[in-house]
């Protein structure tokens, strides 16, 4: 009896652990989507916390345009669709909407871009566009 619970815990504590790090694993498509609600927030900090080193730089600079108007996402859906050397590609489905200082609303598909995706330190990390 004594050997069957103490073979209870380690395997309760094992089922634990896979379970918490399933529920924070994050896939490529929905770093990109983080990436982009970040970036129409104009959080710079976000931006580079979401990038890999190489396109850390850029993502300072892909905040700041969106800092003075009021930018959403509208029917943001990613997706995987393919491989690139040790690149995940992701593609978005979507609407950028932008108003600058009481103008009428411009729109922009997000369709068209391929997002590059790596991991880096554990963690899928935007890492630049084609």
């Amino acid at each position: 009896m004594l050997r069957r619970h103490s073979l209870l815990l380690p395997a309760l504590l094992l089922v634990t652990l896979l379970v918490s790090a399933c529920a924070q694993s994050v896939s490529a498509p929905d770093a990109i989507e983080a990436y982009l609600k970040a970036k129409v927030a104009g959080d710079e900090r976000k931006l580079t916390s979401l990038s890999c080193k190489a396109w850390e730089m850029q993502a300072a600079l892909d905040a700041a345009p969106f800092r003075s108007v009021d930018a959403r996402l509208d029917n943001l859906s990613c997706r995987v669709t393919g491989q690139e050397g040790d690149a995940t590609l992701v593609v978005c489905e979507g609407t950028l909407i932008i108003q600058y200082r009481g103008e009428d609303p411009r729109q922009q598909s997000l369709a068209g871009t391929v997002y590059r995706v790596i991991k880096e330190d554990g963690e899928w990390k935007m890492c630049g566009e084609q």
